[in-house]
């Protein structure tokens, strides 16, 4: 029996099937494809410039009309964005929003090296100019124009642009400028529908309205005054256009000077 087992065994393996050439070599065929697009990608990556593959990629949300460029600003963050594996955003934000015309820079990471960054332009609700009839090297480093935004803020661009905004003159502080803003569009509200024209805060407070009305309110009481002027002004205008160019001095205790 033992004999029999053997010649079984022999018998079995003499009749084992041997595989053909094609199914040897169909394992490697079917990873042909991959290999293929595999090199067609990496000659194509290294045909190409590497570096401008891996460049940062930004997206630009910009007014049309605005006074900003993209060029400009690129110009300005360029440092930032060299390293394209390390992009700080923050640093980003703050940099772009150091240009004068900037009034906040909003920006999102899309990929590691993709960023959409979008622009807010100031706006411009008031021309400044400084009290004094400066020239920038005596005045310890203080603009002698710029403009206020909608925000209160000034900001002072290396060039001026048109504009018919309202007047503010005014020395340089921060809570001058702040606190006259406020203070003009709480005056306009009072006078409404008269218009000003210009405001003007030194040792006293002074108005000019549309067309040429110069109004004197001093450095008290303004808001009594200002009313005061406006009852004032309609009994005038009903005697005579003069008035229109005329010049109220609100300062005194029992009622006002005009003149001519």
């Amino acid at each position: 029996m033992i004999k029999r087992t053997r010649n079984n065994k022999t018998f079995t393996r003499k009749n084992k099937r041997k595989k053909t050439l094609w199914e040897l070599l169909m394992p490697i065929a079917k990873t042909l494809p991959f290999f293929a697009v595999l090199i067609f990608v990496v000659v194509a990556v290294l045909r190409s410039n590497p570096t401008e593959f891996l460049d940062v990629d930004i997206s630009w949300n910009i007014d049309e009309n605005s006074i900003l460029t993209q060029e400009k600003l690129l110009k300005k963050i360029q440092p930032l964005i060299k390293d394209k594996y390390q992009l700080d955003l923050h640093e980003i934000k703050q940099t772009l929003e150091q240009e004068p015309w900037v009034a906040q820079a909003n920006i999102k990471r899309l990929f590691w090296n993709s960023i959409r960054i979008t622009i807010e332009e100031q706006q411009i609700t008031m021309r400044w100019k400084n009290k004094k009839d400066c020239k920038p090297k005596k005045t310890n480093n203080l603009p002698c124009f710029g403009y206020v935004s909608n925000n209160g803020e000034l900001f002072t661009p290396k060039k001026p642009v048109k504009s018919n905004a309202v007047w503010m003159i005014s020395g340089g502080e921060k809570e001058t400028i702040t606190q006259l803003y406020q203070d003009y569009k709480h005056y306009q509200a009072l006078i409404e529908p008269m218009k000003i024209k210009s405001i003007s805060r030194t040792n006293i407070d002074q108005l000019v309205i549309e067309p040429n009305i110069k109004v004197i309110l001093g450095y008290q009481m303004q808001n009594e005054r200002l009313i005061n002027f406006k009852k004032s002004y309609m009994m005038h205008r009903k005697k005579t256009s003069r008035v229109e160019q005329a010049t109220f001095d609100m300062r005194y205790p029992k009622g006002f000077t005009l003149s001519y």
